[in-house]
Order: C-alpha cells, then structure tokens, then sequence
C-alpha cells in the first residue's frame, strides 16, 4: 500500500479545499496529513481515517518554529513516505520539502536555496497573470496532483437546504473581503423573507457564527437589523467548536456568507451556500465546491485585486465593490431570485453578477466546477475555453484515449511548450 503526506499548512478553509486531493489518495493507500495544530480538530471530524499531524505552524520565527517541531519533522522523515505533496508556497513549507527525496514531491519544493514547482503548479502561475479569467478552482487544481482524480461530482454532496434556519457568517477582519454590518442589515430580512415566503424554512432562527473576534460585529448587526428580527436571532460568535459548528450547518436552509472557511465547510455537508464575494475574493478560484450554490460577485475594472494592496476605487471612503451592494436592484434581485436576461435588463445590477455553480460533465475524472450567470460575458465564454482545454491537457495525461488538438489553443498565457514534453509526468 502506498504511504501519502499531504503538507497543508494554509488556513480553515484551504483544509476543506483540500478534500477531492485527499478523498483520490485515500482510494490508493495511506495518508498523512500535516497541518497546523490550531487545526488538528476539524481536520480530524472531517477525515477521521487520516492520521492528522500539528505543527506549530503559526510562529512568525522560522527558526522557533523548526526548533519547536522538531521531533516531528525527524518522524516524518523516517516514514518512508512514496509521495509528498507540499501544497502551499510559504517559506516553512518549502524548507519542510527538503526533508524528502525531489523525486517524491509534487507540488512546492526547496532545492539548493531556490524554489522549485511541478509542471502544473508552473502552469497555475501563469493563469494568475490573468485572474479575471482564472481557469479553475482551487480544489480541482490541487485534485490534479493526484495520479487518478476523484471524481468532482462526488467530493461534496449537492447542495440542498434542511429548513432549520438561515445561517450568517460574520467577518470583519477585512473589510475589503466582507459585507459591513450596515449591508448585511439590509440582505438578511431579504433572504429570510424570501426563505418564509417558499415555505421550506421549519425553524425561523438566524444564527451569527464567528469566532470571538467577530463579536463586536455581531452586536454592530443586531443594533442595524430590525426589532421584529431580534427574536429570531441566536448569536452563536465565539461559541461554537468545529463539532458545534457542523451540527448547525448541517441543518440550515440556506448560509449567508463571504469568502470563508465556513462556506467551505458548509459546502462540504451539502448545505447551499449564498456568498457575497468582494474585492480579491474570486468565485471562480475559491466558490464554495459543489453543485447548488449561489455567489454575488463584484465586477469592477480593478477586481479582482490583491488581498492586501491598497485599494484604488473607492467612494465616500468606500471600496466600490462593497458600494455596489447598495443597489436597490440587488436587493429586489436577491428576494425573486428568478434570473432571466430580462429581467437583469430591465432591473440590472451595478458591478455584480450572480453566478451559479454546476458540473458539465459527471462522467469524466477530469471534470472541473463550473460557474455560470445567465448574462454571459466575453470574460466567461473565454474562461470556459480554457477550462475545456486543461480538463483535455489533463485527460491527456494521464493516457485516456482523449487527446488535445493543439492548433485549438486560442490563448497560450496557460501553457509553454515545455509542459506538453513529458505528458506521462504532468503533477
């Protein structure tokens, strides 16, 4: 039997995107996953066959970290491991790389002082040199370091509500990835009235969820929402465990919900999932996986933008793409949620656009989620182009009877020619 490591050391959300990866090596043998102690516990209520490793990943000193983790790291190179998957570009997980033989790795690696990727992850950062037309997400893309895929229509359940409740997720850390509490003020008694109003709903509770550090947020919201609303709402921020946590999602109707971890977490119990994605928070890198969710994204000529960049669109010492929520089609848009050409036409919207996520084709193993929106922009035809054409590179590599015509090729910003040499050897 084989003897995986997985070496994810991101945050919550990147543990559950890591899951279709996970799922296709627990079918060929024996996994280990490290991670950050701070995550040991979901990581474990998730994959309870994964032996789960914690590290003291979150210590700013690299040298403290080492020195703290030690006797881990020496373990860990005892295993014997047939392949290593390092998945993320830090410093520490690269420096963890060069514990193993370059042969194992796929994925970011450390070599002689310098930075090393396998040929896909090379191929990942040219797309980045367009994210408007980012190719694929972040769970397939880490998917496709696995010899044989998982196959994507089966990763998480399809989306469907269980009516004990709307779920909203509060996150203030940063305000250019989150709706304030002023927006969400006036979202929430949208969808719950439009949740009552499709009788579906068996219990009418609000639940706040966040950890503590969300707690002024909450009481910031609950002073802006309406009084006849107050009676409905739980306050969950701070309280709740990732046990705690999957109880209360696996029973909601429907999750309100920036670019978070549990977003993700809700998509991974088939709970469907409405975002609201801002600035660098892209749907088609990061959208809840799954069939049956919804995400609000902001359109702007700036977005998406970098995380921590300064923002170079504001208005009234507003980020635009929040100020673009204030549009009162948005919100006429959210209680009907009947999208036609026609009606977007007649009520449109101001820099969003819903997209709804699907997958084209069950069958194959190479098959990516998709994102589509009834309007149709040159920006996602162009997208699903080159999609098409990964799903093919990939299928091609792993020696399925489908090949790539490559004079097809309309945009060559995915690939260099030196990716197509060794097409059996493609992670």
């Amino acid at each position: 039997m084989e003897k995986y490591l997985v070496i994810q050391l991101a945050r919550f959300g990147d543990i559950i995107q890591s899951k279709r990866l996970l799922l296709a090596l627990m079918l060929e043998g024996e996994v280990t996953l490290l991670i950050d102690n701070s995550l040991t516990n979901l990581a474990k209520l998730m994959y309870p066959t994964i032996r789960c490793i914690g590290i003291n990943a979150s210590n700013s000193d690299s040298r403290t970290v080492w020195s703290e983790n030690l006797k881990i790291f020496n373990f860990l190179q005892q295993e014997q491991f047939d392949t290593v998957y390092p998945l993320n570009h830090s410093p520490l997980c690269q420096a963890i790389s060069t514990l193993f033989e370059p042969d194992r790795l796929i994925g970011y690696s450390r070599r002689g002082g310098y930075s090393r990727q396998s040929n896909w992850v090379r191929m990942a950062f040219r797309w980045l040199g367009n994210r408007k037309k980012t190719p694929i997400n972040l769970v397939d893309f880490w998917a496709m370091f696995a010899q044989t895929p998982y196959p994507a229509h089966l990763v998480n359940p399809k989306a469907q509500g269980k009516g004990y409740g709307l779920g909203v997720v509060l996150s203030g850390q940063n305000a250019r990835r989150s709706l304030s509490p002023e927006y969400y003020a006036k979202i929430i008694p949208v969808v719950f009235q439009r949740l009552q109003n499709s009788n579906n709903l068996k219990e009418k509770t609000i639940f706040f969820l966040g950890t503590q550090k969300e707690e002024n947020f909450a009481k910031k919201l609950l002073f802006s929402l309406p009084k006849h609303l107050h009676p409905h709402i739980q306050n969950l921020a701070g309280k709740t465990s990732f046990q705690d946590l999957q109880e209360i999602l696996s029973n909601l109707e429907l999750l309100l919900s920036p670019d978070t971890g549990t977003a993700h977490f809700a998509g991974h119990l088939g709970t469907p999932v409405e975002g609201f994605y801002l600035s660098s928070a892209h749907v088609f890198e990061t959208g809840p996986y799954g069939e049956g969710h919804t995400v609000w994204q902001t359109h702007l000529p700036c977005s998406p933008c970098g995380e921590f960049q300064a923002c170079k669109s504001m208005d009234k010492n507003e980020p635009n793409c929040l100020t673009a929520f204030n549009n009162p089609h948005f919100l006429y848009h959210l209680l009907h949620k009947e999208f036609t050409k026609q009606s977007l036409a007649s009520k449109p919207l101001q820099s969003i656009i819903p997209y709804f996520s699907s997958f084209t084709d069950n069958n194959h193993f190479t098959t990516f989620l998709t994102w589509q929106s009834p309007l149709r922009l040159p920006q996602d035809i162009q997208r699903q182009k080159e999609r098409n054409i990964l799903e093919n590179y990939c299928a091609a590599t792993k020696n399925t009877a489908q090949d790539i015509q490559l004079h097809n090729i309309e945009d060559n910003a995915i690939y260099a020619e030196t990716d197509w040499i060794f097409p059996q050897n493609r992670p």
